[in-house]
């Protein structure tokens, strides 16, 4: 299955540090903007002062983005770009590379923001998943 991952689910792995994810990330395509690593760059002390696994940090960090392609900006349409802006815009500014890419792509986002969520679906969008519906389609099979 391909995917685009969200941001809080990659702050969600780095923070854990469970082989969960990699197990997971490597049972589907995943697709992130590379506006990620901007987020992961702005909040890489808190992340590593909440880690659970401080002295194999790096190696997991590896580990879960030899399984992630990630996309420049400039590969996404300036229609899908703006389509995601206007759906992210009174919801979450923040999360517009990640839906755009979405669009994009046409493939599912994985989200466990919950504001996102609700306010995607009330405007009609539908192709999200949460981490509870990636662990039925990846674990339970």
């Amino acid at each position: 299955m391909k995917i685009v991952l969200d941001s809080n689910i990659i702050f969600s792995a780095l923070i854990s540090g469970k082989e969960l994810y990699i197990d997971i990330f490597r049972a589907l395509q995943i697709y992130v903007p590379d506006f990620l690593l901007t987020e992961i760059s702005k909040y890489e002390n808190r992340i590593l002062i909440k880690t659970n696994i401080r002295n194999e940090f790096t190696f997991f960090v590896r580990e879960l983005f030899s399984e992630i392609t990630v996309i420049p900006k400039f590969a996404i349409t300036k229609k899908n770009y703006k389509k995601a802006s206007l759906l992210c815009n009174d919801i979450d500014p923040k999360d517009t590379p990640y839906l755009a890419l979405s669009l994009e792509l046409d493939i599912p986002l994985w989200t466990n923001d919950k504001k996102l969520i609700n306010g995607l679906l009330i405007k009609g969008y539908k192709n999200i998943v949460t981490t509870e519906e990636i662990f039925k389609l990846t674990i339970e099979k």
